[in-house]
């Protein structure tokens, strides 16, 4: 009898290690799939970052070489230089791609919105990041057609015919103080006082030059609204498909990336609904990246006549429309 109660006994303990064992086991596994899960989606967010950080310093070089790349046209095959004095300064950064083929052709080469400080959707334009220049033998890293927007405040970039249309089609003067400002060859709205910085947000944080925003995968949001790329239309038109809306704890919608105006938001816990991923252009990064390109040619630059017609002397709107007064600012070289 005893025998038998010590039998089921150890039988029982058997049956309850391999109950044990086999919860055990699936816990281990269950924690090693999501640890898996948890690794794949890291290393997709530090990969898709990683990308959104070349694509930046990639424009960031743009601008930074905008006299050397655009000191020449490609006219019936043959290349012909232009004159010094209508050659861009250093800055400036491209206009957006508007049908998403990747390029910046036709009406997409002027793009302006200037800045009513009443208005928060005036002030920058957006669209498709190009994918690159192939006159200018220029990319931005083997990207495809619509696969980034981009965000940028419209004096910035190098194609804007609301300002000095007939010489430059450009904003100018161009500097690291912004000053002094021009208005819009016919404004309304006025133009904006001296040293108006950047008013582009991302997270709150105000300052931008430009925004690079990778769309994540489509989703459907809290309020039913769901996103559709395989619809045809411009950058602008198709918005809401590509960037996200933004929710507050409530369910309430507030504002998020596909709204239309200046204020922008990245992937984070706080930014629910929000799977967009944006990395900027501050204007101090834009100030630091253009002075030091300025500096290290301060010794060629400053033999150029200061009265000649020339990016690095006194902006004119008559006799030197491409000037952005950098000479004033080779004081801080060296600093």
């Amino acid at each position: 009898m005893r025998a038998s109660l010590s039998s089921s006994q150890s039988g029982f303990i058997m049956m309850l290690l391999v109950v044990v064992m086999a919860i055990g086991a699936a816990a281990i596994f269950s924690l090693y799939q999501d640890n898996t899960a948890l690794r794949y989606q890291s290393d997709v967010y530090l990969k898709q970052m990683s990308q959104l950080n070349e694509v930046k310093q990639q424009l960031l070089k743009y601008a930074v070489f905008q006299p050397e790349l655009y000191q020449s046209d490609l006219v019936s095959n043959s290349r012909t230089y232009k004159e010094a004095g209508k050659l861009p300064g250093p800055g400036y950064l491209p206009c957006r791609d508007l049908d998403g083929d990747g390029w910046v052709l036709g009406a997409e080469t002027s793009c302006g919105n200037p800045r009513d400080t009443a208005d928060d959707t005036s002030g920058f334009v957006y669209g498709f990041l190009p994918v690159g220049f192939k006159t200018r033998n220029f990319f931005f890293g083997a990207l495809e057609p619509r696969q980034f927007y981009y965000v940028v405040d419209e004096r910035f970039v190098n194609g804007n015919n609301l300002y000095n249309n007939g010489s430059t089609g450009r904003y100018a003067p161009l500097n690291i103080t912004l000053t002094p400002a021009m208005e819009p060859d016919a404004p309304p709205p006025n133009g904006l006082p001296d040293a108006t910085l950047p008013w582009l947000t991302l997270n709150g944080v105000e300052g931008y030059v430009a925004l690079i925003i990778f769309p994540n995968v489509p989703q459907v949001f809290q309020d039913g609204f769901a996103q559709d790329r395989s619809q045809s239309g411009t950058a602008v038109e198709r918005v809401a498909d590509y960037l996200d809306r933004r929710f507050d704890i409530d369910g309430h919608q507030v504002d998020g990336n596909a709204d239309g105006n200046r204020h922008f938001f990245s992937q984070s816990r706080e930014n629910i609904g929000v799977n967009d991923l944006v990395v900027g252009i501050t204007f101090s990064e834009w100030q630091n990246t253009v002075m030091n390109r300025v500096c290290s040619q301060l010794d060629s630059l400053t033999q150029v006549d200061s009265n000649a017609a020339y990016w690095f002397n006194d902006y004119d709107a008559v006799q030197n429309p491409s000037g952005g007064n950098w000479r004033s600012f080779t004081g801080t070289c060296g600093l």
